[in-house]
């Protein structure tokens, strides 16, 4: 069976005159998990998306900007996530890594690195 993203992008190749080329499912679900979770004020879950989120502030040693869901413009924070992703899903360990150690030591890099794999592959799975 074909994934939707791989589905995504083989049509999106066929009509990108007709593409919103800045709509990512994975940036709006860490948009929108990011604004329920500030609304909401969460502070700890069991949830990986969510408790990547709660926890991306302390392991990058600052706090962290996510946009409103819908909206075209990216904060350095969503490039970032996304380039991390796209270096994962490529299997492009060199840029991860820089990606990675470019913002926080290797000790919360590594325990990023655990937290970004769930969320995704919980992601991934949810289609």
């Amino acid at each position: 069976m074909v994934s939707r993203h791989a589905a995504h992008a083989y049509w999106s190749r066929l009509w990108v005159q007709h593409m919103d080329v800045s709509y990512d499912p994975l940036l709006e679900t860490l948009r929108i998990v990011a604004a329920h979770q500030a609304e909401h004020k969460i502070t700890a879950s069991e949830e990986p998306v969510v408790r990547l989120l709660i926890d991306l502030p302390r392991l990058l040693a600052r706090a962290t900007e996510f946009n409103p869901p819908g909206q075209a413009e990216r904060s350095f924070d969503e490039t970032w996530l996304l380039a991390l992703s796209s270096a994962l899903r490529m299997a492009d360990a060199d840029n991860y890594r820089f990606l990675l150690l470019s913002r926080m030591t290797a000790q919360n890099a590594s325990e990023f690195h655990f937290l970004f794999r769930q969320a995704l592959t919980l992601l991934d799975e949810a289609g």
